[in-house]
């Protein structure tokens, strides 16, 4: 009964050895090669893909920029003030900051300029 089970124990063991041997040459191997060979067409799509979520995420965040600037003027009381001539609709905040600025060294402590980025255009009637 011995010799039975080390013969059954031999058979295994030698059924392993082939099939490990067998996976070891034409499976891992062939993997491996598989890899190799596409390494660097998976290091470009990588490098795309990278690329392609960057792009989608500006213009993500510039589709939220606001479409034009206003600069609101309010008087030394913190009231909204109206000043007539000045130009207060911009379509950069460049430009907004840099007539911002030009205002506030205009007319000093009197009066102070904010910029507000807005999405709609608002339509003002002069009546």
């Amino acid at each position: 009964m011995d010799k039975v089970i080390d013969y059954l124990g031999l058979i295994v063991l030698r059924l392993l050895s082939f099939s490990s041997k067998w996976i070891e040459e034409y499976v891992i191997n062939n993997v491996l090669e598989f890899v190799k060979s596409f390494e660097h067409v998976l290091m470009v799509l990588t490098v795309v893909a990278f690329f392609l979520i960057i792009i989608y995420m500006t213009m993500k965040q510039l589709k939220k920029l606001p479409k034009y600037y206003v600069i609101e003027i309010e008087d030394v009381y913190g009231n909204k003030a109206a000043v007539d001539g000045l130009r207060i609709n911009f379509t950069t905040f460049a430009a907004a900051k840099s007539y911002a600025q030009f205002y506030t060294n205009m007319y000093g402590q009197q009066y102070k300029f904010r910029i507000v980025g807005r999405n709609r255009i608002l339509n003002y009637s002069h009546h």
